[in-house]
């Protein structure tokens, strides 16, 4: 928007705000003060009403007085010359001269003595309104004794002035007998008389006291004077109207409401006056601005106007600069052209040398590796380098002109909260400034990225700064690095719970007074050798790795899980109790005993004990939870290890039904063989059992080379030969079948020295090994095997005599073709 349309607003505003702002004061000033003196005519209305109410008050109440408290009021209502008393006292002109419209009189029961009522009209008695009794009863019954009482009240349709006296003698020493009640009707003279005094229109309603419009109850106990309780007061364009509550008025159920009307006129010509002052007063203000506007634009405007269209027309860019014309005069205007002017000479020096100085800066960081922005002093983005723009996301074209925090938008890595801005650093101490550790810098795309930088001033030749160089780099893989590096010191690699250096470390951190009792829980893979034997490592891993996920699942979050050994765990639990341990070891259990491995129960050893006092030494009470450990491992060892034997066993059966039914033969064939040398029992089972076992090894083979229908190639021959050093570290490893093991490892070896695989010779090989070998030599020729038929029995023997003294013992192979096979040798 252009200056002169900017200041023409300004003048415009500033003037309409102060007319109507003044217009506005000056009408609300004389407004209120009308509605005060509006209220002053009310309150002297309503004082002259209560004056008025006052002096009929006490009128009648005067004249009821005299009446009662008289000698022959009291005969009349003892029933003495009472026709006299009535045609002497209560006749027309008494009614006339008094102003009244009815007496009434009761007994002391409250009973109906005399009424009449006199209407001023006729000026003639006529018939007593009927519905008048009920009302005046009541009145007259709550009324206190010897108390004289005057009210205004509803009779019917119309309202009245009561007033009422206990009926006594002259010198009230005898007791009442009874009450005497006069009253006068509130004509239309009389409210003819109240509109005069107050200059309005006056009108009388009754309101229900249970309606909720009566602001107070009103009661029948007298008071001196009559006031008016103001209960709305209701304004319009014209008119004012307000109601009163007349409090000297009760009846049961009702109070009366006066009404008076007034025609605001001082009100409406006074606010008249008023509105004339102000359109007067703003027509003024108009031409006053008018005048205002063509002075601006005349010696304003105008040579403002021409020197800005002037200033519009050059161009900077050119490398010879077209000057401002001169004008005559020594006004501000002509010093402000020779000002620009000379400006515009020195632009035209220093240009040259900033396009110089710019095409090396931008050659130079164009060319370097790390991102690079430029700022402003005002923090606007005023260059981004290729790489800059890559890892921000914003193109030159786009961060141009920016503000530096949109363009480079920084958190912390930790707590999410925005850093804040590196150039605003620079900004306030004017000093080379690097990002702390863990800050990510979030692309326009959303992409994160950990990122180091340095951020420096610009400064000019004064040392001023003038902007901002940041420079940055993406810290990614310099960050996961370093982060795998942390991790992997305090982590385990295979199933990411600590390591036995974080658990030390923790310990001694732990080991305090506030974490008794501090409870231990060793524990230890039972049969993770036999397994990795059996399966390879791969199995074994995967079991470590269950066993691990079990602890993680039951322990809770502030517990130390930690992997210190290959088969070996330590959980450390601060602030627990042992009761608390033995749960969770027997739920860890019961959660292990649903798993398997390779259709192998899997079995975890544990022992735990509890530090509670601070004396203690906690590495003992850990060695104890070891030491217990130990002793649970050691007890169950033989069966769990020998149950894994069986467990492998059928495993391998179940991978190959061939192999089931070989090793069952060649058990028997051994059993055989061994009561042929009268062999005892025990022996005689050993050597079952052995035969049994013998190929356990395979287990560690694929089924696909097992199964093989064709020649196996010699990696695949090569891992055949190794299944007796499999099976003898499957079976060393169970007390059971330890002697086993070693006629499991040399049941391929031969006579002549030339088996697998350690090369054993003659009496070298254990006699157990010879019959194994022989047996299973035989049964193997004898069955069908994947890659050929089954041999004849014929064939077999004669290999067997053939090679008796090489591959096998001669003796055993006598002993099985004579006394097993019943054949001659």
């Amino acid at each position: 928007m252009k200056v002169r349309n900017k200041i023409t607003i300004i003048i415009i505003v500033i003037t309409f705000a102060f007319v109507f702002f003044s217009n506005n004061v000056l009408s609300r000033f004389f407004s209120n003060y009308l509605e005060n003196q509006e209220k002053v005519q009310l309150d002297s209305s309503s004082r002259s009403l209560e004056s008025f109410f006052d002096g009929k008050k006490m009128k009648y109440q005067g004249t009821v007085n005299d009446y009662s408290h008289w000698d022959d009021s009291y005969n009349f209502i003892n029933n003495i010359n009472k026709q006299e008393y009535i045609n002497s006292n209560l006749i027309e002109d008494t009614f006339s001269n008094l102003g009244v419209n009815f007496i009434y009189f009761v007994d002391e029961d409250n009973s109906i003595s005399y009424r009449q009522y006199y209407d001023d009209i006729s000026n003639e008695f006529i018939q007593y309104p009927e519905n008048f009794n009920e009302d005046l009863v009541e009145f007259i019954r709550n009324s206190k004794p010897k108390e004289d009482i005057s009210k205004i009240m509803k009779l019917g349709d119309q309202y009245y002035f009561l007033a009422t006296s206990e009926i006594t003698d002259s010198s009230k020493v005898k007791d009442s007998m009874g009450r005497m009640l006069i009253g006068r009707l509130i004509d239309e003279n009389m409210i003819k008389e109240l509109n005069e005094i107050t200059d309005s229109n006056i009108s009388l309603s009754t309101v229900n006291k249970d309606s909720g419009d009566v602001a107070q109850e009103p009661s029948l106990e007298d008071s001196e004077s009559v006031s008016l309780d103001l209960v709305t007061l209701t304004k319009s364009k014209n008119t004012l109207q307000a109601e009163f509550i007349i409090t000297d008025t009760a009846y049961e159920g009702s109070s009366v409401l006066m009404t008076l009307t007034k025609t605001r006129n001082f009100y409406s010509s006074g606010m008249d006056q008023i509105r004339n002052f102000m359109l007067i007063y703003s027509t003024i203000m108009v031409f006053i601005l008018l005048l205002i506007f063509y002075l601006l634009r005349r010696y304003i405007s105008r040579p403002f106007i021409k020197l800005i269209d002037e200033l519009k027309g050059l161009d900077l860019t050119k490398n010879e600069i077209q000057k401002l014309s001169i004008t005559k005069g020594k006004n501000e205007f002509s010093f402000l052209r020779n000002s620009v002017n000379h400006m515009l000479s020195r632009i035209e020096t220093e240009q040259y040398k900033v396009r110089e100085n710019e095409e090396k800066l931008y050659a130079t960081l164009v060319s370097v590796g790390d991102g690079v922005i430029a700022v402003n002093r005002k923090g606007i983005v005023d260059f981004m380098n290729p790489i800059a723009q890559h890892l921000t996301g914003w193109s030159m074209e786009e961060g141009y002109g920016n503000s530096f925090e949109t363009v480079f938008q920084i958190i912390s890595e930790y707590t999410r909260e925005k850093i804040e801005s590196p150039v605003q650093k620079v900004f306030a101490t004017e000093e080379i400034i690097e990002l702390a550790n863990h800050t990510i810098l979030i692309s326009k795309d959303g992409t994160e990225r950990p990122i180091e930088d340095t951020a420096s001033p610009i400064k000019d030749t004064l040392g001023n700064v003038i902007g901002a160089v940041l420079v940055f780099r993406d810290f990614s893989d310099k960050k996961e690095k370093r982060r795998q590096i942390e991790y992997l010191s305090y982590h385990d690699q295979l199933t990411g719970l600590y390591n036995r250096r974080f658990f030390e470390e923790e310990l001694k951190r732990l080991d305090t007074r506030r974490n008794l009792p501090l409870s231990f829980v060793f524990a230890d893979v039972n049969g993770l050798k036999t397994i990795n034997d059996a399966f390879g490592h791969q199995a074994g891993d995967l079991l470590i790795q269950q066993v691990s996920d079990v602890f993680k699942t039951e322990c809770r979050a502030d517990d130390i899980i930690s992997r210190t050994g290959g088969d070996e765990f330590v959980i450390l639990l601060p602030k627990t109790e042992a009761v608390f341990v033995q749960e969770l070891v027997k739920r860890i259990k019961e959660k292990i005993e649903q798993k398997k491995i390779m259709d192998i129960n899997i079995s975890v050893s544990f022992g735990w004990d509890t530090k509670t006092r601070e004396e203690q030494f906690a590495p003992d009470v850990l060695k104890n939870a070891e030491d217990l450990m130990y002793k649970k491992k050691i007890f169950n060892n033989a069966s769990k290890r020998s149950e894994v034997i069986k467990s492998i066993l059928n495993t391998l059966h179940l991978k190959s039904p061939r192999e089931d039914a070989h090793s069952k033969r060649v058990s028997i064939i051994c059993e055989d063989i061994g009561r042929a040398y009268n062999l005892s029992d025990d022996e005689i089972k050993e050597l079952r059992i052995a035969g049994e076992l013998h190929d356990i090894g395979k287990i560690a083979i694929d089924e696909v080379i097992l199964n093989k229908p064709s020649k196996l190639s010699e990696a695949e021959w090569a891992q055949i030969q190794h299944h007796p050093e499999t099976g003898y570290r499957l079976l060393g490893t169970s007390n059971e079948y330890y002697n086993i093991a070693e006629y499991v490892l040399a049941h391929h070896e031969r006579w002549d020295g030339n088996g697998y695989p350690k090369g054993l010779k003659g009496e070298a090989i254990h006699w157990k090994a010879r019959i194994i070998s022989l047996a299973d030599a035989y049964d193997a020729m004898i069955c069908e095997r994947p890659y050929r038929k089954a041999l004849s029995e014929e064939y077999a023997v004669a290999e067997i005599k053939k090679n008796a003294g090489t591959q096998f013992d001669p003796d055993i192979a006598r002993v099985f073709i004579e006394e097993i096979l019943g054949l001659t040798w």
